[in-house]
């Protein structure tokens, strides 16, 4: 009877398990369901504004003519150009951000006595808004590639820094520990337990950084530049060519959400551990 029950027994468990209600595909993409549910009821109130005169299109234009626009401009050259010059200095400003975030706030957080010389300071720099600063940026590199990736990198990196000092102060203590009974220095640590841990903390600081990176070169563009999406919304805003602005607005929209997925994917990937 023995071998007849072992036998039994795993076939009854997968029989139980065979017998689990299958995943459903809304459970399985819940976000995008709802999110895209969201955008639509967004669009669909935004058109029956328009149809019902509470929208004046022409300073809001409709859902369907952007739709049509983006078609007829989007593959433009004109456009293009305007693209590409954003997300020159946005990459570059996010390049350079990522850097110096992580090169001056791991050893801030690490090292308690340069965080307490320097906490002030980035407080107080950080509290400025860097719009009150274009004046000064102008003056010392007039207008153009180097003005806008200032203030890309002005943007981006406050995240990227004092989230990057936070994940240097918040390394699990077992962590050190080990470290401490392999007789390492304390600058062994550093690199081996701090980088490593930190890396979670520098990865979300860079999910903000992004949305403020993408303001800040909009912002610029606005009034350092002769081209870019920033400089190509203002002048078809000017111009009541609605449509046309809300296309550049669809697109670096669409550009954030595509860069927050990938580093949401490089999340998963890389710090499924944390």
């Amino acid at each position: 009877m023995s071998p007849i029950s072992t036998e039994q027994g795993p076939a009854k468990e997968v029989g139980a398990l065979s017998a689990l209600p299958p995943i459903r595909w809304t459970e399985r993409y819940f976000r995008l369901l709802w999110g895209s549910i969201g955008v639509f009821g967004f669009l669909l109130l935004w058109q029956a504004g328009v149809v019902a005169g509470l929208l004046d299109p022409l300073f809001t234009s409709t859902p369907v003519e952007v739709l049509l626009t983006a078609f007829r401009l989007v593959p433009s050259r004109d456009f293009g150009v305007h693209f590409v010059s954003t997300a020159q200095s946005l990459f570059l400003g996010l390049l350079i951000a990522l850097a110096g975030g992580v090169i001056f706030g791991l050893p801030l957080g690490w090292f308690p006595t340069l965080h307490a010389i320097f906490e002030p300071v980035i407080a107080a720099v950080y509290g400025v808004p860097y719009i009150a600063f274009l004046p000064v940026i102008i003056m010392w590199t007039g207008i153009g590639t180097t003005s806008r990736v200032i203030i890309v990198v002005w943007s981006a990196i406050f995240p990227l820094m004092i989230n990057s000092i936070q994940g240097a102060r918040e390394v699990d203590d077992n962590y050190l520990r080990v470290g401490r009974s392999f007789s390492a220095t304390n600058l062994q640590m550093f690199f081996t337990i701090a980088l490593p841990s930190s890396l979670p903390y520098i990865l979300a600081g860079l999910r903000t950084s992004i949305g403020r990176a993408i303001v800040g070169a909009v912002v610029a563009e606005f009034f350092m530049s002769s081209k870019g999406l920033g400089y190509f919304i203002n002048l078809k805003a000017n111009s009541l060519e609605m449509a046309s602005a809300f296309v550049a607005v669809v697109v670096l929209a669409l550009f954030g959400i595509a860069l927050v997925s990938l580093l949401t994917y490089l999340e998963n990937r890389f710090c499924n551990w944390s």
